[in-house]
């Protein structure tokens, strides 16, 4: 994934319209953003599945190394896209 994002920054540096590089960059930002959450979904999915089978908060915390406050924070994204 690294060779392709520093793949991708290359060509950008290669654009010779400044006004197209702005507007390359941000349709990248926005694809990365929209791939983020398409990412993002499959670790609320196992949160939620997770939480189904019966895991704790403290469970979740000591198997994922993730903080209470971020698996707070997981659990309520997750909870809200269910609902």
């Amino acid at each position: 994934m690294r060779e392709a994002i520093a793949a991708e920054s290359a060509r950008l540096a290669e654009l010779d319209d400044d006004v197209e590089i702005i507007k390359a960059v941000g349709a990248w930002f926005n694809a990365l953003d929209d791939a983020i959450l398409e990412v993002g979904q499959h670790r609320l999915d196992a949160i939620t599945r997770l939480r189904g089978e019966g895991w704790s908060y403290s469970r979740l915390i000591e198997q994922t190394g993730l903080s209470k406050t971020r698996i707070s924070h997981l659990v309520n994204r997750a909870r809200r896209a269910a609902d």
